[in-house]
This record gives structure tokens, C-alpha cells and sequence, in this order.
């Protein structure tokens, strides 16, 4: 193993080792803060300038760069520090353990072998100043709402491109869904279930309401881009009913409605509210309404003609193999980003098939190359 290969294996094992669970998944996550505060101590040793960058309820980002040759020129490289939570590991998720070419725990390919290598590649560049300037984001609450790279696009800062850090196999992502997701609301009327002409029952109309979405997702799939494939639209909760014995004056569904390149999160509200007045005004004038604001995360814009994709694509190619432009199904910070028309690429080590699992793993290999390839990103730019 190379001295800058065992730097980067020993600084995602000190990352892994802080617990970093986003506190909106779970009550006892604690949060950001700990890394934020490891990643002082790192940029005041290899004498990086830093800047915490408070976003929300004591969550902070932390930014650090090496300055460029052209000062109107920034490229920045984000991966996030928050985690989700651990669930049933048959060992210490946060171990950081090494075995058979692998580092183990939560958060080992799922944001913190991308942050390892952005941070072992920005402080290793030494006397090798970049013709842009180079800022190395720690971002907060990526599987939530995102509101770390929302208060980068926000802050004001501009970007010539940027780079995020996920689990992609050093694969080269250029097209990503997004997704806008609500609740929908069945209002009914109680009354006793021996009785229940008296009432009007809003699980029964909520269920009309579920086979009409369901009818709708079958037209969505007529749609594709070629990148990331089609859109979709899934319930994935529902509620409903006080109890047995009462005829269910509410019932609750929440929607997840996947976006691709091109389509808006508003239009997409939009078409299951045509569907919701349709069933209004029909025989049963079920009650329904959605329960806005929604969550949205837009589909960011394919990055396929980007210079940030080209520089990319060379670079996976020399160093790892890699570097076809691909489209994945799931979303990344990269959303929020593309707010401020940021051209954005989705590059790191390790497998989305291992992240939030209860095996978490990154391969050593992949993490040695992605410091390559991100510096030579870095340079190259």
C-alpha cells in the first residue's frame, strides 16, 4: 500500500469512527458536528484555510480550498458527512475495520470514502497550484432535505462545476432522477361501523384515490430519457382511521413521484391534482386534497456537453478504466446545487449497492484511485 493510499485508509477510519447519523432519521443521530470538528484539526495540520459555514439547528458545513491561478475560476467538490442510521450490524458499524481489501462501518462508501479521497487529494496537491481554485466541501443532512448543498448554491458563492462525491463504482454520472414528494389527505365523516351509511368512509375513498395513481404510473413509464429511463410515482405510506369500531373520517397517503431531466417538480404536482379534481367531481366526490408545501429535489440538467464531465471522463479513463457517461435512479446533493446552474458530475469510490446496508463497505483500490482521479480532476480543470 502507498504511503498516500494508507493516508487515505486511515483518515476514513477516523471518519467512520465519528458517529454522524442524521438526527431527522433517527432520535438518537447525533449529527455533523463531530466530524466538523475532526476536519478543523486536519485542515489546521496541513495548514488548509477553512471556513464553518453554519446551515441549520447547530449543523454546520465546512469548506476548505487551495487557492487557483485564476482567481474567477472555482471548482468545488462536495461529499457529505451525515450517515443513515446503523439498523442490525452483526459488528461495531463504526469500527472502521480493515479486512480482505476492505474498510467497513457506516458511512465507508456512503458519503465518507469520497469526502477521505476529495481531502487527501486537496492536501496532497503541495506545489502544484491549479489554474482554478480548488474548495473541498463537508456537507450536512444529504439524506435528508439537503440542506447543506442548498446553503452552498444559496451562499452566494459561484461555481464553474462541480463535483459530488457518491458511491458510483468511480463510474462517471452525468444524469440523475430527482423526486418531489408529498402528502395527500381523504377527508370522511365518523359515525358508529353499525351504522355506517351515517358516515362517509375516507380509507374506502382514499383506495379509489391509490388504483387511479397506480393507473397514472403505467402512463409514466411512456416517458424516458436515455439516460436515466422513466419517471415513476409510488405510495409509500398510508394512515387512516381512529379505530375499529368508527367509521375513518381521515386517511393519509405519502407520495414519492420520481423526476427525470426535464421535468419540474410543480408539473408533476400538478398532473396528481388533475387526477384528484377527476375523482372530486365524479359520483363518490371523495374529499381529497394535497398537503403542500411538497419536498422537492429537482433532476438536475445532464452534464453531457459539461467541461467538467470531458476533464472527468479523461481522467477515469487514465486512471481507473472507467469514465462512460451513465445515468443512475437515485439523487445526490447534486440537486440542490443545480439550482445555482451549476454544472454538476457524480463521481466516488465504492458501490450504491452497499450503501445503507448492514455490511457498509468500501474497497481499498477504489479509494486510492478515486484520490487520483479527483486530483488529476483538480489540475486538469
Amino acid at each position: 500500500m502507498s504511503p498516500r493510499c494508507a493516508e487515505t485508509v486511515a483518515l476514513l477510519q477516523e471518519l467512520i469512527k465519528i458517529e454522524s447519523v442524521n438526527p431527522a432519521l433517527s432520535p438518537t443521530g447525533s449529527g455533523e458536528q463531530g466530524v466538523v470538528t475532526f476536519l478543523e484539526g486536519f485542515c489546521r495540520e496541513r495548514n488548509l484555510p477553512y471556513e464553518v459555514q453554519h446551515v441549520v439547528d447547530g449543523r454546520s458545513n465546512l469548506l476548505t480550498w487551495v487557492q487557483g491561478q485564476d482567481s474567477n475560476k472555482r471548482i468545488l467538490f462536495l461529499a457529505h458527512m451525515d450517515t443513515v442510521p446503523t439498523g442490525e450490524w452483526d459488528s461495531n458499524p463504526f469500527s472502521g475495520e480493515q479486512r480482505e481489501g476492505r474498510i467497513y462501518g457506516r458511512g465507508a462508501c456512503d458519503d465518507k470514502g469520497s469526502l477521505a479521497a476529495m481531502l487527501i487529494a486537496l492536501s496532497t496537491l503541495g506545489d502544484r497550484q491549479p489554474k482554478a481554485t480548488i474548495v473541498v466541501a463537508a456537507g450536512i443532512d444529504e439524506e435528508g432535505p439537503k440542506a447543506g448543498a442548498r446553503a452552498i448554491a444559496q451562499s452566494g458563492v459561484s461555481y464553474d462545476a462541480a463535483v459530488v462525491g457518491e458511491p458510483t463504482d468511480l463510474e462517471l454520472v452525468v444524469a440523475h432522477k430527482g423526486s418531489v414528494r408529498w402528502q395527500v389527505e381523504v377527508e370522511g365523516v365518523a359515525a358508529h361501523t353499525s351504522k355506517p351509511h351515517l358516515g362517509v368512509n375516507a380509507i374506502t375513498g382514499m383506495a379509489k384515490i391509490v388504483l387511479a395513481l397506480d393507473e397514472f404510473n403505467k402512463t409514466l413509464a411512456l416517458r424516458t430519457h436515455p439516460l436515466v429511463g422513466s419517471p415513476t410515482l409510488t405510495v409509500g405510506l398510508i394512515e387512516g382511521g381512529i379505530e375499529l369500531t368508527t367509521v375513518p373520517p381521515v386517511c393519509r397517503i405519502w407520495i414519492d413521484r420520481r423526476l427525470i431531466p426535464g421535468e419540474q417538480p410543480q408539473e408533476a404536482i400538478q398532473e396528481v391534482e388533475n387526477i384528484l379534481e377527476r375523482l372530486r367531481q365524479s359520483e363518490d366526490k371523495i374529499k381529497v386534497r394535497s398537503l403542500l408545501p411538497a419536498k422537492e429535489d429537482p433532476a438536475p440538467a445532464s452534464a453531457e456537453s459539461s467541461k467538467i464531465a470531458a476533464v472527468a471522463a479523461k481522467a477515469c479513463a487514465d486512471i481507473a478504466g472507467t469514465g462512460k457517461y451513465v445515468g443512475v435512479p437515485y439523487g445526490t446533493d447534486a440537486s440542490q446545487l443545480s439550482l445555482a446552474a451549476i454544472p454538476c458530475i457524480v463521481l466516488g469510490p465504492g458501490s450504491i449497492d452497499q450503501a445503507h446496508t448492514n455490511s457498509e463497505f468500501v474497497e481499498i483500490d477504489q479509494l486510492a484511485k478515486a484520490v487520483e482521479i479527483y486530483q488529476n480532476i483538480m489540475l486538469s480543470y
